[in-house]
């Protein structure tokens, strides 16, 4: 955890409560309909190095096999990894890929879609984690907020649900709760059309994870 302050500014407090009223009331609207069971989730990254750790790192999520009717679960393993260990799971336990296109199957080399993602038998897929929005530290093209846009409205269209990541680097935060709201609140507002006209809410899971925290 960092150790830095957060300090308010109240002349610029007025414009982040502006700037984030849209999903103020989406989420008001989102607890009058119904509430939503609290989400434990784990993201493998670009790990283990070899597929003989998987049955290992498996097993961890076993115990949370008697919590599932007090919380849902959610494993993000590799690309090469998910189809390996989707299966492999206690049942009710979610297996969300970390990332897909937005077109569907085709010339996208490198991709994944959400054809095959669906046909693998899996309904969730991670996208915007901080470091596909260019925390990698290598001069790759970042993830954009409209592309992550496009990326979710495709997933809704094909009838899947997401888990779309959001958060601040360090330097934001340290400049404090303001900008550390209005960085989220920027991070959201190409999705907010997207949400209101969803009628299934809990079909997106909004994750916050600020990058300075992660390890």
């Amino acid at each position: 955890r960092s150790s830095h302050a957060l300090h308010r500014s109240p002349h610029k407090m007025a414009l982040s409560k502006l700037t984030l009223a849209p999903a103020r009331t989406l989420l008001r609207q989102a607890a009058r309909g119904m509430a939503r069971k609290p989400i434990v989730g784990g993201n493998w990254k670009c790990n283990p190095a070899t597929a003989s750790s998987l049955d290992e790192l498996v097993s961890n999520f076993d115990g949370c096999a008697q919590y599932l009717d007090k919380c849902d679960v959610y494993v993000c393993p590799s690309n090469l990894h998910v189809a390996l260990v989707k299966d492999s799971f206690k049942p009710g336990i979610k297996v969300a890929p970390q990332n897909c296109n937005f077109a569907g199957c085709g010339a996208y080399t490198g991709e994944m879609s959400v054809d095959q993602i669906k046909d693998m038998g899996m309904s969730t897929v991670l996208i915007g984690h901080s470091e596909r929005r260019g925390e990698f530290g290598l001069p790759t093209p970042k993830e954009s907020n409209a592309l992550m846009a496009t990326k979710l409205q495709y997933i809704l269209d094909q009838g899947l649900s997401c888990v779309f990541c959001i958060g601040e680097p360090l330097p934001i935060r340290e400049k404090g709760v303001d900008a550390v709201l209005a960085e989220c609140a920027n991070q959201l507002e190409d999705i907010v059309p997207i949400l209101k006209s969803l009628e299934d809410k809990s079909r997106v899971v909004i994750a916050y994870e600020p990058v300075w925290a992660i390890g």
